[in-house]
């Protein structure tokens, strides 16, 4: 712990609640989200029978894209709109246009 007057070598900062996005509390994990950098967060979730790919970024928290796509583990480039997919039998980069 830092002493008084002393300044902590990380600075946290609440952005937002995924929940206040519409992403389920059960999807809210190691194993089915994805932060890169200070940019965009990715979160695999299933709705219904289907699966799906959540893009946040968080520049513009309240508008994410929901995407119908099966997938393994996703992430976003750090800094382009590029998501990397990953399946059993497959690697996948696909660049958005949004």
């Amino acid at each position: 712990m830092a002493a008084p007057g002393q300044s902590l070598p990380i600075q946290f900062q609440e952005h937002m609640q995924l929940q206040n996005a519409g992403i389920n509390v059960a999807n809210i994990g190691f194993s089915t989200l994805t932060m890169e950098s200070d940019k965009f967060i990715c979160v695999r979730e299933k709705v219904a029978d289907t699966a799906q790919v959540v893009i946040i970024d968080l520049n513009d928290s309240t508008n994410p894209i929901r995407r119908p796509i099966t997938a393994d583990s996703a992430i976003m480039h750090p800094t382009s709109k590029v998501i990397a997919l990953k399946g059993n039998f497959f690697f996948l980069l696909i660049q958005l246009l949004i």
